[in-house]
């Protein structure tokens, strides 16, 4: 498995020093996609444009990048 770091990139930019094991460059991108939808859930005011995660590998290289977008809530009609 390889070692990938999940840094927060943009206005605030936090830098992942634990990093984490992932067996493919694939499940580092689902992982990356899976924090960012959660910030633009949890912290819908990170979610613009700029803002985003950076992969990097366990060279220091930025293999992809997810986007924070917003996430769309629904409400339920009670009657």
């Amino acid at each position: 498995m390889k070692k990938f770091f999940f840094d927060l990139a943009g206005e605030l930019p936090a830098h992942d020093v634990l990093g984490r094991q992932c067996k493919s460059d694939e499940e580092a991108k689902d992982h990356a996609q899976f924090i960012a939808h959660r910030i633009g859930t949890e912290r819908p005011t990170f979610a613009k444009p700029g803002n985003y995660i950076s992969v990097r590998d366990e060279s220091g290289r930025e293999v992809f990048e997810a986007p924070i977008k917003p996430t769309i809530r629904t409400q339920v009609a009670r009657h």
